[in-house]
């Protein structure tokens, strides 16, 4: 705060402390009763300025509280101000004299202007009315019945100089960042204290040239004796701050602890800055390890560890599909006390393989390398054994029984399945499941139908390795084909018949006659 600007005494009162009021309800037609008596001396624009000499205008929004010259301020948002209605004052700051040069026109100079301004100010932060017999009032009056007709405004922007983040952290041996520099100006002044350097790269080694930065600009900030003490870094540009940002006290004076709450009453260029802290912890390195076990080590699918460090974040290490060797990955710059834990969401089972994944418990940081080792055991799947038996030919019905032996392994499947006589052409199957991977599987046929009405021809696939998680299909297609009736052995009884009934019309009537003669000489 320098000074004050046009503006002049005015006698008004203010409601009693913590008394709610009504702006809305329009201006009293006095002072009403139970106010309190409040002549304030001046009443107007006061002055401020920054560092570097920009020069601003400013209304107090706080008239129970002083300020005066040599008073530092900071720019604050609206919530921190905690003013009533504020809204309604940004509307009177963007219609009136000083951002409106010459409003009120009806006001015959600045110093009433100022004055009647700044009065409106207060009825709508503090409750202030000036007495019925101000020369003020008329003009104020006005002002107060013009900003309820047009409403409040939003908080404008606040100035654009900004570090992001507003904290940072990084291991004592390192740097920390990278904090992101923004603003509107064209360049913005940076700094640390001596002690500390700034650093263009992630790794620490090009340092910032200067003390200048564009807007975007990434640093990181080293602690050249390697403690743990943390450091404020700064960034500062001339910016434009739109009329209706908020000024609040800075504290800079050890003997004042409150002062004066201030808004820009016309847009300026400020000299802002923004501040950012960069903390420094001792660290210690997580080294995460993947180890493989198991006939099935190197079959298994994509595999995604997860490892949690708490506030220091989550990491997450992905292990692609047939890795069979030892993986490691290490995580740098962890703060010493950190509870670092692991998991395996995706553990690269398949229809082929099992993975069982063995965790550790979670480990604590401390200085030094630190492990977590984590090994998955990968089991081949069994898999089945589809045996097919395939009846076809002119001849399929007429053959005997036939019985198919399956084999797999030492005795882990030795089983004859049969097809009694007469079965008719066709598919016939038989499953066998949870046969382990790898084993070998033949088929034989140790009966295949054939008889004095029927020839065959067996066709085989051969034997089969069994292989993870899939069923392997065997098979014999058995081609029946009958026996030529003038090739067939004479049949009697039984037997006879059933070969009169599935040869045919002739066979039938040729039996007819033989039963019928021996009838007759019966007879």
């Amino acid at each position: 705060m320098t000074g004050t600007g046009p503006g002049q005494s005015v006698a008004g009162g203010l409601p009693p402390v913590g008394t709610p009021f009504d702006p809305t309800i329009g201006y009293p037609a006095d002072v009403p009763a139970g106010y309190e008596d409040t002549d304030e001396g001046f009443a107007g624009v006061i002055t401020t300025a920054d560092a570097v000499g920009n020069t601003q205008q400013v209304y107090c929004i706080d008239i129970r509280t002083s300020t005066y010259t040599g008073l530092g301020y900071e720019s604050g948002s609206w919530d921190e101000s905690n003013v009533p209605n504020i809204g309604y004052v940004n509307q009177v700051l963007n219609s009136y004299y000083p951002d409106q040069p010459g409003l009120p026109a009806e006001a015959p100079n600045d110093n009433i202007r100022a004055a009647a301004v700044q009065a409106a100010v207060w009825f709508f932060s503090d409750g202030y009315v000036l007495e019925d017999t101000d020369a003020v009032r008329p003009y104020t009056e006005a002002i107060v019945a013009a900003v309820l007709a047009a409403g409040p405004l939003t908080e404008p922007p606040a100035p654009n100089v900004s570090i992001d983040p507003p904290v940072a952290a990084g291991p004592t041996d390192g740097v920390t960042g990278p904090f992101t520099i923004n603003s509107d100006a064209g360049t913005i002044t940076v700094g640390v204290p001596d002690g500390y350097t700034l650093y263009t790269d992630p790794a620490g080694t090009v340092p910032l040239v200067g003390t200048t930065v564009t807007p975007g600009t990434q640093l990181w900030v080293r602690n050249d004796n390697q403690t743990t003490d943390p450091v404020v870094l700064t960034a500062t540009a001339v910016v434009p701050v739109q009329t209706g940002n908020v000024y609040l006290y800075a504290g800079n004076n050890p003997s004042v602890t409150t002062a004066q709450k201030l808004i820009l009453a016309a847009d300026a260029q400020i000299e802002s800055n923004a501040q950012a802290t960069a903390e420094f912890f001792e660290a210690g390195d997580l080294t995460v390890s993947k180890s493989f076990a198991g006939e099935g080590a190197g079959l298994q699918g994509d595999i995604s560890l997860i490892v949690d460090c708490g506030a220091s974040g989550a990491f997450t290490f992905d292990i692609p599909a047939g890795t069979a060797e030892t993986v490691t990955e290490t995580v740098t710059g962890l703060p010493v006390g950190t509870v670092c834990s692991v998991t395996e969401p995706v553990t690269g089972s398949t229809t082929a393989v099992t993975v069982t994944p063995v965790l550790p418990e979670p480990v604590t940081i401390a200085d030094g390398e630190n492990v977590l080792a984590v090994t998955n055991t990968v089991d081949l799947n069994p898999g089945s054994l589809l045996v097919t038996k395939a009846i076809t030919g002119t001849g399929a019905g007429l053959q005997d029984d036939i019985a198919i032996h399956v084999q797999c392994g030492e005795g882990l499947v030795d089983e004859v399945f049969v097809l009694e006589a007469g079965t008719t052409a066709g598919e016939y199957t038989q499953l066998y499941e949870g046969i382990p991977a790898g084993t070998l599987c033949n088929i034989s046929e140790p009966t295949s139908g054939a008889n004095e009405d029927v020839t065959v021809e067996s066709t085989f696939t051969g034997g089969v390795s069994i292989l993870p998680g899939e069923t392997q299909a065997v098979g014999v297609t058995n081609l029946y084909a009958p026996v030529p009736v003038t090739e067939r052995l004479p049949k009697t009884g039984a037997e006879s018949m059933r070969l009169a009934l599935m040869g045919g019309g002739a066979v039938i009537a040729g039996s007819a006659l033989v039963l019928a003669s021996l009838r007759r000489r019966q007879g």
